[in-house]
């Protein structure tokens, strides 16, 4: 996190809470006007792995992939 100069101290410290939930498998972060992205995830989860680690596909693809998983306590 410390590649995100743009980030004022409140937003460093919630970004450090979202990265550090058991809640949370995905974070992604791009400040505006910066080329640097960081993310985080959590390789537990099949989704969110294939986000950071998988074969590359486009951005709307993932985008409706995540759009139509259910919620947490939601059935499937």
């Amino acid at each position: 996190m410390m590649h995100l100069p743009g980030l004022n101290l409140l937003e460093r410290a919630a970004l450090w809470v979202l990265v550090r939930s058991p809640r949370t498998s995905l974070v992604a972060v791009k400040e505006l006007h910066w080329p640097t992205v960081f993310v985080a995830a959590n390789p537990a989860d099949p989704v969110a792995a294939h986000v950071t680690c998988g074969e590359p596909e486009p951005a709307s693809m993932t985008l409706e992939r995540l759009y139509h998983l259910p919620s947490h306590g939601e059935e499937e």
